[in-house]
């Protein structure tokens, strides 16, 4: 937390943003979002600390979500899940914001890890925007239930990619 001191804001406390870049979209990733008309070439994939944040006060209750609690550690499969998912959806809509989904199944849990596609002047990047986990293996037609449930995403024009 930032103190900012000031004429029009006296003793006011800025949340200081930070992000961080976990590297370029693999080759395939590029190649597969072209398919579906969008350039990934020049953007990186990234998480902010607004992003965990979130993830830890909306999915990291263990009282409330057990063993689907996301911990810090978590944090650290995000590039594996990015490197080797077992199902991409690309080009959702969640929020009104395009994204991407990326399900990865591990040690019978399984990922879903949603990142907005930010493709602008100020930002070109697919940043993180949440991430939360099931407890259990789950199908591709559990998978896509779980995407749009609470009609929160709409998959209706994405792409999704098996790779397993």
């Amino acid at each position: 937390m930032v103190e900012i001191r000031n004429d029009l804001c006296h003793n006011t406390i800025m949340n200081h943003f930070t992000k961080t870049t976990i590297g370029k979209p693999a080759q395939w990733l590029i190649e597969a979002a072209a398919t579906i008309g969008i350039d990934f070439s020049e953007l990186t994939h990234e998480i902010t600390n607004h992003f965990k944040s979130h993830v830890i006060n909306r999915h990291g209750d263990p009282a409330k979500h057990g063993g689907a609690t996301i911990m810090e550690k978590d944090f650290d499969r995000i590039p594996d899940i990015l490197k080797t998912p077992d199902i991409v959806i690309l080009g959702a809509v969640r929020w009104r914001l395009p994204c991407n989904v990326y399900i990865k199944i591990d040690e019978g849990i399984t990922y879903l890890y949603f990142e907005e596609i930010l493709n602008s002047n100020r930002n070109k990047c697919l940043r993180g925007r949440t991430l939360y986990k099931v407890t259990r293996p789950l199908a591709l037609d559990e998978v896509l239930k779980n995407v749009v449930r609470n009609d929160k995403t709409d998959i209706s024009k994405a792409k999704v990619f098996t790779l397993t």
